[in-house]
């Protein structure tokens, strides 16, 4: 590449893909010091003397980090910085500006305002800059974490209202089945009452006929208790699709009143019919109001489910004699959820290990290891804890606890 820049390197034995910084400066002074300042802290360094060599190389991709000088012939280091900007794969890439320019405020704000995270002067220690480096790259890999466990999750919550589908859609089908069929009795209640209309339309006798003939009485009797289940059916449709709805928003963090249990009756509104076929499903669900993100609560409490009735599942017992206990409650100024079943249970040697992202025990296919580390992230982020007791062969209980009122740094 024309403007570019190759000191020596010091590979070392380096296990991983060093952090890639690209440094754009007009001087070879400026750059070899540069490099030699950030390649004793083990990152892999390029250099280029311009800005257009500097995009260039970004559009290349594999750039972790850039330091850019503010006076470069041609493109200089603010504008180099906006086009960097104007690119979305570069929104968050962290950028360094440099200058020999005396301290001056405007241009300062102008470079930060272009889209610079940081705005230093020459000549600077090796030491300030390996920290500003490094912070700045802590922080870019704390939010691509942040990012793709959000993007995960939000995974893991549509594939466990998959593995209650079967449910779901049985739930949806019989009130549609009873709605089409009370419409087509109301229709042909329709038909009959328009017959007696007509006929008495041509005369009183023709009237009292058609009504004896059809049981006039009798139909208007059974079209007010159809057009109710009709409409309760409808509603129980609705309801549904509405928490279909619900689960499939991303996550947001918007702390709202809520209470537990009402959060449990629509969770088991789309999985208490799969429960049920595997297990007796019992449902104490006390007042239990607190502030928290509903979208995340519903996330939470279907992971539990989902894991309980994993674990009836891999138990070879009768489904009679299994249970899942779903418990709400308030505890002092606590709220409790708790999710007890009579499944396999968890060994002790991997008790510690469920929480981590990506664990699991279960066969490839049927789960993504997230579902429990999920369910940590929401109590964490409520300022809550969740704790688990098992016995291998008996089962398990969760028990989350969460504050009535979260801490303000939520």
């Amino acid at each position: 590449m024309k403007g570019r820049y190759d000191f020596d390197q010091d590979d070392g034995a380096v296990s991983t893909r060093r952090r890639v910084v690209l440094a754009a400066d007009d001087e070879p002074r400026n750059l070899k010091v540069l490099h030699g300042y950030l390649s004793v802290d083990g990152y892999q360094v390029e250099c280029v003397d311009s800005g257009e060599a500097a995009l260039e190389r970004l559009a290349q991709g594999g750039i972790d980090l850039v330091v850019l000088d503010v006076r470069m012939p041609g493109l200089g280091g603010l504008e180099t910085c906006r086009r960097i900007r104007q690119d979305p794969k570069h929104a968050r890439l962290p950028i360094i500006f440099l200058t020999a320019d005396a301290a001056d405020e405007e241009r300062e704000y102008r470079g930060l305002d272009v889209g610079g995270d940081e705005y230093l002067h020459k000549p600077i220690s090796r030491r300030v800059l390996s920290a500003r480096v490094r912070n700045l790259l802590r922080l870019a890999d704390a939010e691509r974490e942040r990012t793709l466990m959000s993007h995960m999750a939000h995974g893991e919550k549509l594939a466990a209202i998959g593995q209650v589908a079967a449910g779901v859609a049985h739930e949806i089908n019989n009130p549609l089945s009873f709605i089409l069929s009370n419409l087509a009795s109301l229709r042909g209640y329709f038909g009959d009452l328009r017959s007696v209309i007509e006929a008495w339309h041509l005369s009183p006798e023709q009237g009292m006929a058609a009504e004896q003939r059809v049981d006039l009485q009798a139909v208007l009797s059974d079209v007010a208790p159809l057009l109710d289940e009709t409409v309760q059916g409808g509603k129980r449709v609705r309801s549904i699709v509405q928490e279909l709805k619900t689960f499939s928003r991303h996550d947001d963090d918007k702390l709202e009143a809520v209470d537990f249990a009402d959060v449990v009756r629509s969770t088991l509104l789309l999985t208490e019919r799969e429960l049920s076929a595997k297990a007796t499903l019992v449902k104490e669900l006390g007042p239990a109001s607190f502030r928290a993100p509903p979208q995340k609560l519903h996330q939470l409490t279907l992971n539990l489910i989902v894991n309980a009735m994993h674990a009836v599942e891999a138990q070879p017992l009768d489904v009679g004699k299994h249970v899942i206990r779903v418990t709400t409650r308030t505890e002092g100024k606590e709220v409790v959820l708790e999710v007890a079943d009579t499944g396999c249970g968890i060994p002790e040697d991997i008790r510690r290990r469920i929480f981590e992202p990506f664990f699991t025990t279960k066969p490839v296919g049927v789960g993504t290891g997230l579902g429990l580390s999920v369910c940590a992230m929401v109590v964490q982020k409520v300022g809550g804890r969740i704790e688990v007791t098992s016995k291998v062969g008996e089962g398990t209980t969760f028990t989350v606890r969460m504050p009535c009122e979260p801490p303000a740094a939520s």
